[in-house]
């Protein structure tokens, strides 16, 4: 009687609604230029969202897990557009969120 009883009232995007808000957003701010400098933001916040809802969708392990790849991604991503020392923990970190993924979806 619980179950039935049990309301959800706050909505939720499924994680692939948020990837293709991600590319729209991205598609817009690459192709548009503006003078204010609204439309570089507009393409990061797509890109990142298309990353984050990537790694989450291709995840499978506990909610925790998920989140800490998703965090890593979008910390290790803006670090390849830096030289030297810097681009190569941005490569590591993504090769840390790459096997992260690929384990947790062998162990299930």
């Amino acid at each position: 009687m619980d179950a039935l009883q049990e309301n959800k009232s706050t909505p939720s995007l499924p994680e692939s609604s948020i990837v293709l808000i991600g590319l729209l957003f991205a598609i817009v701010g690459l192709t548009f230029r503006d003078s204010f400098g609204f439309t570089p933001l507009l393409a990061a916040l797509g890109i990142g969202l298309v990353i984050a809802g990537t790694v989450y969708i291709a995840v499978e392990g506990p909610e925790l897990v998920r989140l800490s790849l998703v965090f890593t991604s979008l910390v290790a991503v803006p670090l390849l557009s830096y030289g030297s020392v810097v681009r190569w923990i941005g490569a590591l970190l993504i090769g840390v969120v790459i096997v992260g993924v690929v384990y947790t979806r062998i162990s299930e």
